[in-house]
């Protein structure tokens, strides 16, 4: 995939402008829209995303993954999560990088990255999907009310070059995303996801709906649900925002 870079100074959001190149029949895939200040970045359920100017990485891809289903639209969010990691871990090899259901990315129990996923459909395929990325490189100060973010930065107290995290993540992008068009790839792909998962197989507390309880994350099935096992051996079945991961 050739990527073309749209870069500004500033912008409310970086999703925002590459929808509008969709709704305006102007988008193309490969398309990276990128800022250095995101003034109303936007997080999963209307959550917003701070970013220091000129510290980190925003910035949105706009895909055309014709090839998808839409119930298979969780290959999308396994693919970027993956090359999230991949991009990460080269420069954090021996901190625990992982993927907290359903695509932030975690080091240890802080978060390091969140991604922002808006999909397009047309008959039975996904047209266009805008996957909006916040990735926390040199930031060391944040002021929101975030409960546990973290940087890379903050791990080794190094400046990092974001041009170039940002070329190793297109790369890593580049390389998933072919995976995904096949099902040997796909395969691969959900393998490697959940060898990345956080909390997978360990036991550790939780709370939904109906309250706290202890149990193990089993699995995420092909829908994206995360399946839970709980100490009677029930297997509880949650889409997005249906759970919560307590401190243990």
């Amino acid at each position: 995939m050739e990527f073309s870079i749209h870069h500004f100074d500033s912008l409310k959001s970086t999703n925002e402008v590459a929808v509008k190149l969709i709704t305006e029949g102007t988008a193309v895939e490969g398309t990276i829209i990128s800022t250095t200040k995101q003034t109303q970045g936007k997080g999963q359920s209307n959550n917003s995303w701070e970013s220091e100017k000129g510290k980190n990485l925003t910035l949105s891809l706009i895909l055309e993954p014709a090839f998808l289903e839409p119930s298979r639209q969780f290959f999308l969010t396994q693919f970027i999560s993956l090359a999230l990691v991949d991009t990460v871990k080269k420069y954090l090899p021996k901190s625990p990088i992982r993927i907290k259901w359903p695509n932030d990315l975690y080091c240890g129990d802080k978060k390091m990255a969140g991604v922002l996923i808006q999909n397009f459909l047309k008959g039975n395929s996904i047209e266009f999907s805008v996957i909006g990325i916040g990735l926390n490189v040199n930031q060391t100060k944040f002021l929101s009310d975030a409960p546990n973010p973290v940087s890379m930065a903050d791990i080794t107290t190094n400046e990092f070059d974001l041009e170039i995290i940002q070329t190793d993540l297109l790369n890593a992008v580049n390389y998933y995303y072919e995976e995904i068009k096949n099902e040997k790839g796909r395969t691969n792909v959900l393998t490697l996801y959940m060898n990345h998962l956080y909390r997978y197989q360990i036991t550790s507390t939780y709370q939904d709906e109906q309250g706290i309880f202890t149990g193990r994350i089993k699995e995420v099935n092909s829908y994206g649900q995360l399946i839970i096992e709980d100490l009677t051996g029930k297997n509880r079945i949650y889409n997005f925002k249906e759970i919560s991961f307590l401190t243990d």
